[in-house]
């Protein structure tokens, strides 16, 4: 049996290493805090972050790829799309005036003489405002060969335009505002009594 005196003599290090040998210290020495970020805040972030990177690396190389000639030819398909809405809801309002009666002076909406009604439907169709004088509609409309006709288009009768005016729904036919016995109706452009009066056409579109 060791004495207390011997007993003493152990340096305290052989015994501190004795005791982690055995586990004695182990629970006793925490090991260094670390901290912890949670995985899914990393990846939302990332993922986010990425996302709006792609797109504006897209946005930037899609309006850089287009050279001037498409960046115009993308602005005329889209006056053209813009146009042909018109021209469609000029007739659509133009023919749905047929059987209205024939008024001097009037521009509608229930009467109208012809370039009345020429009045009431291009300012429904475009906000346009004309004068109401056939002659005069036919001074500010964009003159239009008889082969490029297209709905929509204003067709003018003797002398350009100074005694008549229809506004033009497809297959050589118009509706105009005829006279007190005719009213609103749909005639023939090409032939008849307008056929051989026929002057010229007329576009606002």
């Amino acid at each position: 049996m060791l004495s207390v005196s011997r007993r003493r003599v152990f340096p305290a290090t052989l015994l501190a290493t004795g005791a982690l040998a055995v586990g004695v210290l182990g629970t006793s020495i925490p090991a260094q805090a670390t901290e912890v970020v949670p995985s899914t805040s990393i990846t939302t972030t990332s993922v986010a972050t990425t996302t709006v990177a792609t797109t504006t690396v897209a946005t930037t190389t899609l309006a850089a790829a287009l050279t001037p000639a498409q960046l115009a030819s993308q602005r005329a398909a889209v006056a053209a799309a813009r146009a042909m809405k018109i021209r469609v809801t000029a007739v659509s309002i133009a023919k749905s005036r047929v059987g209205s009666r024939y008024r001097a002076g009037r521009v509608g909406p229930r009467a109208f003489d012809c370039s009345g009604l020429a009045y009431y439907v291009v300012k429904k169709a475009t906000g346009r405002s004309l004068p109401h004088y056939s002659r005069a509609q036919f001074g500010v409309t964009k003159r239009v060969a008889k082969k490029n006709l297209r709905p929509g288009d204003l067709v003018f009768f003797f002398r350009h335009g100074a005694h008549h005016v229809g506004i033009y729904v497809g297959g050589g036919r118009m509706v105009s505002a005829t006279n007190p016995r005719g009213g609103v109706r749909v005639d023939p452009v090409f032939s008849g009594w307008y056929g051989s009066r026929y002057s010229g056409a007329g576009r606002l579109v």
